[in-house]
């Protein structure tokens, strides 16, 4: 089997910062433990996906082929008899200690900053296998790539999806072990920031099924549809949110939404300079939109994770 690594490289730019953003996590005092000399790569894949290629319609992920999408059962002490004990959502992994992902999928715990009580959450990266839950009562006793969730962090502190702001970190009780197909994300930095890299342009979705893992391009709306969408489609406690802070993605009638979903990463290919390509966390998966966008039959709306860079380099650690 081909194997490729890619080489990561340092690019010194100049532009403006915008507010509240870092320009380059490598200028953060922990911008050392996120952007992984292999992070976005695909080295288990056995050629190169052209950066320009994009799913047509949706199809079935391969092993490997997204190494930093993982899983997390969110252990529901209230459920009733007959049902699941856990809630799923999806997340990506960004360094060797964290997870991030919507705040949404702790709702379950209230409004409240009430954190998911230790131990609670199973984190299941790689090899991905929907039909089952993974247990393990600590970490000596986990499956190989399964870890356990210490702590969450919502965004300053406000509980899950308050206002808007979808977004929480997750932190595993032991390092994830980084190998071909586990890996982290990128994130995105310098002029990859900006927005105007981005509108417009077609990105990849990773959804859940009931057995495994899919995948499915999806248009990231215009600046000018991304504001009717902050204007007229989104829930009235979010009309306060920051334009910025969120986008849509165009989506076809026929896709099914599932609520396992959420957390998930809308991720974009881009090569920088002479670097291979690779993959940037641009948004996570926050919820269907009631009313769509024109001229799309259906539209996912996007935390903005560049808006939060600070924030997530702010909060976390080894």
């Amino acid at each position: 089997m081909k194997t490729l690594f890619y080489v990561i490289a340092v690019i010194s730019m100049t532009i403006t910062s915008t507010k509240g953003q870092s320009d380059n996590p490598s200028t953060h005092q922990n911008g050392a433990l996120v952007n992984d000399e292999r992070c976005g790569s695909q080295p288990s894949i056995e050629e190169a996906v052209p950066f320009t290629s994009y799913p047509k319609g949706v199809q079935r992920v391969e092993p490997g082929e997204y190494p930093w999408v993982v899983m997390l059962s969110i252990e529901n002490v209230a459920h009733f008899v007959g049902e699941s004990p856990y809630t799923t959502c999806m997340g990506s992994i960004i360094s060797k200690r964290f997870v991030l992902t919507a705040s949404s999928c702790f709702s379950l715990y209230g409004t409240e900053n009430n954190s998911p009580r230790p131990r609670s959450i199973i984190i299941s990266a790689g090899e991905i296998d929907l039909s089952t839950t993974p247990h393990c009562d600590d970490y000596t006793s986990c499956p190989l790539n399964v870890y356990i969730g210490e702590s969450v962090k919502y965004y300053r502190d406000n509980g899950p999806a308050e206002g808007g702001k979808n977004i929480a970190l997750v932190k595993t009780t032991q390092p994830i072990f980084f190998h071909d197909t586990v890996l982290p994300i990128c994130l995105q930095h310098d002029a990859l920031l900006y927005p105007s890299n981005f509108w417009g342009e077609i990105g990849i979705r990773v959804t859940a099924s009931d057995q495994n893992l899919q995948q499915v391009g999806g248009h990231i709306l215009s600046e000018e549809e991304n504001t009717k969408l902050h204007e007229s489609h989104l829930p009235g406690d979010m009309h306060s949110e920051d334009v910025n802070s969120v986008f849509g993605i165009g989506g076809t009638a026929a896709e099914v939404y599932h609520d396992s979903d959420i957390g998930g990463p809308l991720m974009i290919k881009k090569p920088i300079d002479n670097v291979p390509p690779r993959f940037y966390l641009y948004g996570i998966r926050s919820f269907k939109a009631e009313t769509a966008v024109p001229p799309y039959a259906s539209t996912f709306v996007y935390t903005k994770v560049s808006h939060y860079l600070e924030w997530i380099l702010d909060n976390i650690s080894e």
